[in-house]
């Protein structure tokens, strides 16, 4: 079993692609729950095979840092379907966007991530007027056109990262204003890919380590 290391000062992210071949998924499939099976045959087949991807991928690194076989880690879900272990305290958060999967890990504090691949959005500025904060709102009409999808991506992968440190519904209305004693860092995890991670506190620095195709 590969083991991982864990500092009290730092949040790990792990990059690594959710197309993989098929003795890969047979693996990963295996140490999946009833439950978590249960939710892939409910989907179309390209996001449950990416589904059954990132779960595994999850339950291998958890795997890694807890020193339990990934196949017998026991998920709880809070108020709003965020993920923690039943029976470990370290924190982590999961985000895929296309092909590509972001996995967040921390010792000691809440934590979210959140990945977009750069692609133009539909109806911008209705979404932010939806969700986003009258400052972001003005800014992003103030960004000259070209430039406008990016600006909103940004913008858009901090708010939901924070919002998942808190463990809040990123579509609940009630809970679209995300608070609380966080900092976030954007990164591009990859080409084409931004990237926002979300921790408790100030007193930590991210690490990001790919994993191998």
């Amino acid at each position: 079993m590969t083991s991982f290391e864990l500092m009290t000062d730092e949040v790990q992210v792990w990059v690594a692609t959710l197309e993989v071949g098929d003795a890969r998924y047979t693996h990963l499939s295996r140490t999946l729950s009833q439950e978590e099976q249960g939710r892939a045959d409910g989907m179309a087949p390209v996001p449950a095979r990416r589904f059954v991807v990132a779960r595994g991928i999850l339950r291998s690194l958890l795997s890694g840092f807890t020193g339990t076989a990934a196949d017998k880690l026991r998920f709880m879900y809070g108020a709003s379907g965020k993920p923690s272990l039943a029976d470990h305290d370290i924190h982590f958060n999961v985000s895929h966007s296309g092909e590509l999967g972001l996995f967040a890990f921390a010792p000691d504090r809440a934590v979210g991530v959140d990945v977009e691949n750069e692609r133009p959005v539909r109806r911008l500025l209705d979404v932010a007027h939806r969700f986003m904060s009258e400052d972001e709102i003005r800014s992003l009409a103030a960004t000259a056109p070209e430039e406008r999808d990016a600006a909103f991506l940004r913008s858009w992968v901090v708010r939901e990262a924070r919002l998942k440190a808190e463990g809040k519904g990123v579509w609940s209305a009630s809970e679209a204003k995300p608070g609380g004693n966080l900092t976030h860092k954007l990164f591009s995890p990859r080409p084409g890919y931004i990237a926002a991670v979300a921790a408790a506190d100030s007193d930590w620095r991210l690490y990001t380590c790919a994993m191998k195709d």
